[in-house]
Order: structure tokens, then sequence, then C-alpha cells
């Protein structure tokens, strides 16, 4: 069967054959639309060759300067100065400034654009050039995840003023700071770059990079075996079929990447909370990690669990299916033929998942296995992502998570003002609303102090629990598979879809 499949692969891959000598081919899963920070996802590792921020991440994700060289805050929270540097080109050659920075947050801010990024800096009040190296915020609250929302990629002013960045040529054709240069952008196959000579933290050790688009995460193990692949991020179940090749290396990163059930609130079945904290309960989480991601992952149980703002004391749904029966019954739902029924219409709704993705496949099939044992008729159903809107179905095998602040993947998921039914920038797709989640979330992105902040994320995650938009089942682990001729990667704790993987690319090089 396995022999079938990679003779298969073999006929049906685009392959570049053996990887050249100065080039390092990566294979990703998905490919933007537009390689620009203001609209990208996170985990495009587009963005991290082309542009850098004001600051960045060290592998165990500590900040550190990165455009800026320095930075100071007022005693109230409200005022950051940053002091840039002064030997950064653009890769067109112009010199960067303080006025590219104030462009950029500017353009984040503007309301005709409504970009994703908005949520990030909607705390800053005021953008001030001080002089060409040195730029000032002016908060309308203390934010201490400024630094964090900083590291995000700095635009060119002098390329873009005055038009329409949303559909600009240059979002297919950026130009950024980053170590690599893009050279072309062939659709749909890869996206080639050049090593930026004139990188300020010094050339990148590989001449080329090509990131290849291979989506089928199974013809991208079977050319990382044919050497048509130098570096990937591969699935769990594929790891064995590399495990004796000597020609191949696996590293095993963790994440702050969430897998979890999204309960759509405009479905009155799922709007229940006696339903949801009923399904909460009736689902093993365990074997949920040790069947569907083979060791590579663990038991989810909130959003924000490898973060310093976990709670570890936090209150979790244990596997509990009497549990269960008991919440339903008292519910008023009585079991039917072995399914739970409540004013003659059964408990029953879909499990939607993207077909291109073999985890979330896999736990939409087992949800509606464990849950069939309780009395819940969930029908697992796996499309393509174009074929379903996330906000319309009954439910929805969601994704999250990320290594930097806590603010950055809660705030935008979970507070009402982020629901995508009056905001088309915020990612609550599940309608839902909660009073003491907005405030706890609210709070703890302005607090100035740890503790506070903690105690905040506590209260969040405990009013989570109490009324779950989310049943939280695994976190992932990633394993990243590369050819033994690459060297200089280093292991980090990855984002959402393994976002950062190629955090230190300049670095890498192949011998």
């Amino acid at each position: 069967m396995i022999g079938k499949f990679f003779m298969a692969c073999f006929l049906v891959a685009h392959v570049f054959a053996a990887t050249p000598k100065d080039t390092i081919v990566i294979g990703v899963e998905n490919e933007t639309k537009r390689i620009n920070p203001l609209f990208d996802g996170p985990h495009d590792p587009a963005l991290y060759f082309v542009y850098s921020g004001l600051t960045r991440f060290a592998p165990d994700m500590k900040v550190e300067p990165d455009l800026a060289k320095s930075w100071e805050v007022s005693k109230d929270g409200l005022s950051w100065t940053f002091h840039l540097r002064d030997d950064v080109l653009w890769h067109d050659g112009q010199k960067f400034s303080a006025a590219d920075v104030e462009f950029t947050i500017n353009q984040a801010l503007n309301d005709k654009i409504n970009t994703p990024a908005r949520a990030d800096f909607e705390e800053i009040k005021k953008v001030e050039v001080v002089d060409a190296h040195t730029i000032k915020f002016t908060l309308k609250t203390p934010f201490p995840p400024l630094l964090d929302v900083l590291s995000m990629g700095i635009l060119p002013k002098h390329l873009l003023q005055n038009k329409d960045i949303s559909t600009d040529s240059f979002n297919q054709h950026p130009i950024g700071t980053g170590p690599f240069k893009l050279v072309q952008w062939q659709k749909g196959d890869h996206i080639s770059f050049v090593a930026n000579q004139h990188f300020y933290r010094g050339k990148p050790k590989s001449p080329k990079v090509i990131l290849k688009i291979v989506p089928d995460h199974r013809v991208r193990t079977y050319e990382l075996k044919n050497g048509s692949l130098d570096v990937a991020l591969i699935e769990p179940n594929l790891v064995g079929k590399l495990k004796d090749d000597k020609n191949v290396k696996v590293m095993d990163l963790k994440s702050a990447d969430y897998r979890a059930l999204m309960f759509n609130f405009h479905n009155p079945i799922l709007k229940s909370l006696a339903v949801r904290q009923a399904i909460e309960y009736a689902i093993n989480r365990k074997l949920i990690a040790t069947k569907v991601l083979y060791g590579y992952g663990s038991v989810a149980n909130n959003p924000i669990q490898a973060s310093w703002a976990n709670d570890p004391h936090a209150k979790t749904y244990p596997y509990d299916p009497k549990k269960t029966r008991e919440i339903l019954e008292k519910d008023g739902w009585k079991l039917h033929n072995k399914v739970f029924v409540k004013n003659g219409k059964p408990l029953e709704f879909d499990i939607y998942a993207r077909s291109h993705d073999p985890i979330r496949v896999a736990l939409a099939n087992i949800l509606q296995s464990e849950l069939s044992k309780v009395g819940i008729k969930a029908h697992a159903i796996s499309k393509n992502s174009g074929a379903f809107e996330i906000t319309k179905v009954d439910s929805f095998i969601i994704g999250w998570g990320s290594p930097l602040d806590p603010d950055m993947q809660t705030y935008r998921v979970f507070s009402s003002k982020m629901d995508v039914s009056t905001n088309k920038a915020g990612w609550n797709y599940s309608h839902y609303s909660n009073p003491q989640v907005d405030e706890a979330l609210l709070k703890a992105r302005t607090a100035t102090s740890l503790v506070e902040r903690k105690t905040w994320y506590a209260k969040f995650i405990n009013a989570l629990h109490d009324n779950p938009p989310f049943a939280f089942l695994v976190y992932l682990n990633y394993p990243l598979a590369y050819s033994s001729k690459i060297h200089g990667i280093k292991p980090t704790i990855l984002g959402h879809h393994g976002a950062r993987f190629t955090h230190n690319v300049e670095e890498w090089i192949k011998k």
C-alpha cells in the first residue's frame, strides 16, 4: 500500500529533482494571496524572509531589538520611545527611517483598510517621528504587548504612500528590509528568494532560498525522501517513513498551536450551555492525543496553556460520560434509540474540517465516534476550505495559538468586539459573547503589572470554562524534517500552522 502511494506521488509530484547546491528548498503547505504583514497570517513564512520589525524573538521567545536598537517607557506606561538602527536599507537601496514606521502603524489603524492587524495596535493614540531614527508612540492606555506586536514587518513609505495598500501590485512584488529579496513568484508552484547582501544583521549564509508550494503532506514527505525538498514540516503519522533514512533528520518542535471544536452560537442546539458542557465531558482528550498525534502533542484545556499566563490550577473538563448524560437529562433531553431527543428533535449537528488537513479530519472523525457513544449524533464532514464558511456551519475543527504575548491570539478570537458579523478584521468566528471574558481580556491587555495580567488571564480561562466557545482538544508538536546537508536550524516554540519554523533561516546553510 505504501509502495503504491509513493509511486503515485512520483507520478503526480512536480519536483525540482535534486535541489541545487547553492539553494535551500523549503516545502510549505499554503500559498498566500499577498506578501504584506498587514494582511498575511503570522504563519506565512514569506513574511520572515522579506520583512523585519522593530523587535524580534530569540529561540527562547524573549523579545530582542531588531530594527530598533533600544527603547524607553514612561513610568505611566503611556509613552514609548524607540531608537532605530541607522544602517538599514530597503531591498531597493533606499534608507530605512522612522517615517516608514509611522506610515506602517498609521496604515494598520486606517479605518478604510480595516486590516486584521488593527486589533494589535488599537491602543495607540499617536505615532510621532522625533527624527530620522527615533519614533515615539503615545498610548490611550498601558499596553504591555506592544513589544510583541511591533515584531510585525515594517512597510516602505516611499513605495506605498498615496496608494491602495490592499490592492497594489507591491503585494506580489514586496520590498522589505529582511534577510532575503523576492526574485520570482510563480503562483501555485514556488517563490524564489536571493540573499540580501546588505542585510543589517549580516549576509545570510545561503545564497538562495525557495519556498515550494506542496499542499499535500504525503507529497512533502516523498519529496524529502527523494531529495527535491530540503526542509519541511510533516505530519506525525508519516515520521516513521523517514525514520531509517540516513539522509533526513527529524526535529521535534513544541508549539503553542491548539486544535479545538468551535461551537457556532448561531446554532440553537449548540448555543445551549448545557449541551456544550455535556459535549465537553464526553471527550476523552488523552485518547485523542494518543490516537491522532502519535506522540507529537498533548491534551489541551485552554488557549494559553503554553504561555506564562496559564493558570495551572484552572478548572478543566475531565472525561466523564456519566456526567454528560446527567447534564442532558437534567436539561430535558431523553435517550431514544441511542440518541438524545428534546421536543421531538435529536441532539444532532455537523462537525466540519478542511479536507487538506489530515489532523483536523481525524479529530472530526474521532469526535463523531466518541460522541455517538453518549447519545450525541455528530456528522464529521470534510470539505475544501472554499466549499464552506466557518461562520455558518454548526461546528468546526479550529486552530489558533501563539507563543508570543497571550493577547495576540485571545483578544481577536474571543472578544465580542471581534465578532466577524460586525468586524471584518475579527477572528471571532463562533459569534461568542461573554461580558466576563470581554472584561478579563481588556484588563489583561492593559494592566502594567505582570502579576495583575496573570490574574486577569486566570479569570479569562475560568470564564471560558464556565461558558465554553470551544471544546479544547490537543496541542500540537511539529516534526520538522530536513536534509542532513542542512545545518544551522535552531529549535524554538512554534505558533499556528507551525509559524516561525524558519525563524533563523538566514543562518541555514547547505554543506
